[in-house]
């Protein structure tokens, strides 16, 4: 199995899940994920739903990527053109069949590292939760924060206050990405690695943010460069 670790730092304040709570003062509207422990997490889901945004604007800079995936549809098309002659369900076989070769027929794109709609079994990725990592443990990680949300009623503009507790800047967490079926290809994973490590760096821009309200500044983390491990 072959995956990268990682570890990311809060920036600014990150609203990442949409748990809600109770608290002495009343109550938050919405509240940043945690574990079993109590303590902040952020769902291998949120991760990977960012990541594939920002693969897919990225796609014309992951060449060695979208050349790896037109190898999987490939090899994958040929496994179904040959379960075609053995195999009882020949019409399901030829969904998948005529599905990849529709792909195939279209650009390649990097973000199919994510998975294929359609065809079940081709190489992903796959994202585990972020935990706290061990110089971010017994921390105060959280702040209660409120901003203002506008609503229209009747005609009328209302502004109603929203209160959310944030992870706070400077707690760290970690996780990894496991590359899930991708055992007879792992020659060919280093410029996968490099390509999607310059994704994860651009985190640290600026440009991409993590989870909830990143328009009222929530969700900017920096991928600790140093910590980035492919095994």
């Amino acid at each position: 199995m072959k995956k990268i670790e990682y570890s990311i730092k809060t920036v600014s304040n990150c609203l990442i899940g949409n748990q809600t709570e109770s608290f002495s003062i009343g109550g938050v509207d919405q509240a940043t994920t945690m574990d079993e422990n109590g303590n902040p997490m952020i769902h291998g889901s949120a991760i990977k739903g960012a990541l594939r945004n920002m693969v897919r604007e990225q796609d014309n800079q992951m060449k060695k990527t979208k050349e790896l995936m037109k190898i999987i549809l490939e090899d994958i098309k040929q496994k179904y053109d040959e379960l075609e002659e053995h195999v009882k369900e020949r019409d399901a076989i030829q969904k998948v069949i005529k599905k990849v070769e529709e792909i195939c027929q279209l650009p390649v794109k990097a973000e199919y590292i994510f998975g294929i709609e359609g065809i079940n079994n081709a190489p992903r990725l796959f994202f585990s939760d972020l935990r706290i990592m061990k110089e971010s443990k017994n921390q105060d990680y959280f702040l209660i924060d409120t901003k203002n949300a506008l609503e229209e009623k009747e005609g009328e503009i209302l502004s109603r206050p929203r209160t959310y507790k944030v992870l706070k800047p400077g707690i760290k967490l970690k996780g990894y990405i496991v590359f899930q079926d991708f055992e007879q290809y792992s020659e060919l994973l280093g410029d996968l690695f490099r390509e999607l490590k310059e994704v994860l760096l651009l985190f640290n821009e600026g440009m991409y943010g993590l989870g909830n309200s990143k328009s009222r500044g929530y969700g900017r983390i920096e991928v600790l460069e140093k910590n980035i491990i492919s095994k």
